[in-house]
């Protein structure tokens, strides 16, 4: 995970260290999932933006 967290802003990275906090007071099992599933969307959107970054630098230097 720490790749992937590699690709994020510092402002994701940012709210990502305040959803896994909050993961330690979760109170139930729907916030625990919560949370969890804020960070795999976060973490799935810096890969998007990864991998078009690298797919338009292939392009412009071809």
């Amino acid at each position: 995970m720490n790749v992937e967290k590699g690709l994020l802003t510092k402002a994701e990275q940012e709210i990502v260290a305040k959803l896994e906090t909050e993961m330690l007071s979760a109170l139930t099992l729907a916030h625990l999932n919560f949370y969890k599933n804020e960070i795999k969307m976060i973490i799935s959107q810096a890969k998007r933006r990864h991998q078009f970054f690298l797919n338009y630098s292939k392009e412009v230097n071809v």
